[in-house]
């Protein structure tokens, strides 16, 4: 990775029908790429913005994704249990990375979900094939994390049971 600023793929070119690839929508006019070599204002000036964005994608997923809210509350009863049993840092640490993970990755699977239905409404099977996979990453991300939580989680349950 370079330390420069990332670059964003820019849609230069709106198509004369006035819509997107057949979706039967509108097209939205998009601005035109700085020139080459022109330096956007610094970041951290940008960074309260991107924190906004973020805000609102986050509540746009916890608004209209089920499943999202069911992986919340199933981290919030982690970290209950998790109190309760006394986990140490480094036990925290995995189910810290763990949560976050998979929250994350239903965050990345209603980005798909919204990109692909952007483009086609139809049913395809490459639209079917990206959000499909996209939420394979969501079940192997949240089937380790079952799997290490078991980890975690059943030495010290066991004992509290038996003594």
């Amino acid at each position: 990775m370079s330390g420069g600023p990332t670059r964003r793929a820019v849609v230069t070119e709106v198509p004369r029908s006035g819509t997107f690839r057949g979706s039967g929508r509108p097209s939205v006019s998009v601005k035109p790429s700085p020139p080459r070599g022109a330096r956007p204002g610094p970041s951290w000036r940008r960074w309260p913005f991107a924190i906004g964005h973020a805000k609102a994608g986050i509540s746009h997923a916890w608004e209209t994704q089920p499943n999202l809210r069911i992986h919340m509350a199933v981290a919030a009863m982690v970290v209950g249990l998790g109190t309760f049993v006394g986990l140490g840092p480094a036990e925290w640490i995995a189910v810290v990375l763990c949560t976050t993970l998979v929250i994350a990755l239903e965050l990345v699977n209603t980005a798909v979900e919204a990109c692909v239905d952007l483009v086609t409404r139809d049913v395809h099977p490459l639209a079917r094939t990206a959000k499909d996979v996209a939420a394979g990453a969501v079940l192997f991300g949240a089937i380790g994390s079952l799997l290490i939580g078991a980890i975690i989680f059943a030495p010290r349950l066991y004992h509290l049971m038996i003594g």
